[in-house]
């Protein structure tokens, strides 16, 4: 959609390291790229943990960025459920 962004979450595990990691990237409405970035989280989490950290990362870094609108893509649909539920979630998430 014109004047739009995506911005793609994905999480990576290292069980060697005990670390969490979470890329990130900004593409505009023609899908070029626009930016990107990657964090690192320490100890290792489970998965949804690591998807929820990553959708916090990335919604603080557009905000510093200043962009929006902004669509964001995950992989776990539990995140994205518990993201967009009205209900209110006293769990780690």
């Amino acid at each position: 959609m014109e004047g739009r962004y995506k911005c793609n979450i994905d999480v990576f595990f290292s069980k060697h390291l005990n670390n969490v990691g979470v890329g990130m990237c900004i593409r505009d409405e023609t899908c070029s790229f626009v930016l990107a970035k990657t964090e690192w989280y320490s100890p290792l989490c489970e998965v949804r943990v690591g998807e929820a950290l990553g959708l916090l990362s990335a919604l603080e870094w557009v905000q510093e960025l200043n962009l929006g609108p902004i669509d964001f893509e995950l992989d776990v649909k539990k995140v994205v459920d518990s993201f967009l539920s009205s209900r209110h979630d006293v769990t780690e998430f």
